[in-house]
């Protein structure tokens, strides 16, 4: 007769919560990474799947676009003063235009997700695309709505095109006129070849705090073709000039308006700002 030991139930039930811990410390195969076979890179199954991509591309854009629409984010109706032009004239070429007058020529790029458009020195994200239709939205919430054409309105107008305003008598910079005010640029005008490519651009000057007529501080936003950045800056009165200091990057230029409507700056000779306030 076999006689089972003593020490066997006492053992038995030390040994089972061992194994439940054990068994409960496995990690869940769905939360896991996938291994396959040898030699095969393993996918990882715990990656984000709400990441939205969006597959434009710059070979759907070649061709005129002309802006027909201008509304706010919440489909308000605004006039457009200053038609947005673009005409993709190669793959990765683009020239804007703004109004009557070349604004910019340079590169044109679709950055990730794939649906952020630069076009030169401005940048959009497209809403919307067909073979009739563009949407983009400004990063201020303003929505633009162009239209394919084969040729542009302005090219109708020939000899008779609209003049813009001259611009080449600077202003002495006041900056405590200015104090508490935040500016968006809303236009550029540059002449052709002036700007390259990787030039670093001003986008916004907000919350601007003056200590007197020649001194102030503010929050810039500036940007290249490869990155947008926000840094504090230092704007000082240099001989008649406006200097904008950030980080590495300077900016001297003149002001040629300054009224609580416009702003006006840059240089005649090669680039000019246009902002309008906050």
């Amino acid at each position: 007769m076999q006689i089972a030991s003593p020490a066997y139930p006492l053992m038995k039930r030390l040994y089972l919560p061992f194994l439940l811990s054990a068994l409960l410390s496995v990690p869940d195969s769905s939360n896991a990474q996938r291994v396959g076979r040898k030699g095969v890179t393993p996918v990882n199954t715990t990656a984000s799947k709400n990441k939205q991509l969006f597959n434009f591309t710059l070979a759907q854009l070649e061709g005129r676009w002309q802006e027909v629409k201008r509304t706010t984010a919440d489909k308000q109706d605004l006039p457009i003063a200053d038609t947005v032009y673009l005409h993709f004239t190669e793959t990765n070429k683009v020239e804007t235009r703004d109004g009557t007058k070349t604004i910019m020529r340079g590169a044109a790029l679709i950055d990730e997700p794939g649906n952020i458009l630069v076009a030169a020195a401005d940048v959009y994200t497209i809403g919307a695309l067909s073979a009739t239709e563009l949407v983009l939205l400004d990063d201020d919430g303003t929505v633009h709505t162009l239209a394919k054409k084969e040729i542009f309105w302005r090219e109708t107008l020939g000899k008779n095109a609209v003049n813009d305003q001259v611009l080449d008598t600077p202003l002495n910079p006041d900056l405590s006129a200015f104090d508490g005010s935040s500016w968006t640029v809303f236009r550029r005008r540059a002449k052709p070849g002036a700007v390259s490519d990787g030039a670093v651009l001003i986008r916004y000057i907000k919350n601007i705090k003056s200590n007197g007529a020649t001194a102030a501080t503010a929050e810039l936003t500036f940007y290249s073709k490869d990155k947008t950045e926000v840094q504090p800056c230092t704007i000082t009165v240099v001989n008649n000039q406006v200097e904008i200091k950030s980080g590495e990057n300077s900016w001297l230029m003149y002001v040629y308006k300054a009224e609580k409507d416009e702003w006006i700056f840059g240089d005649h000779k090669t680039l000019l700002y246009f902002a309008k306030p906050l």
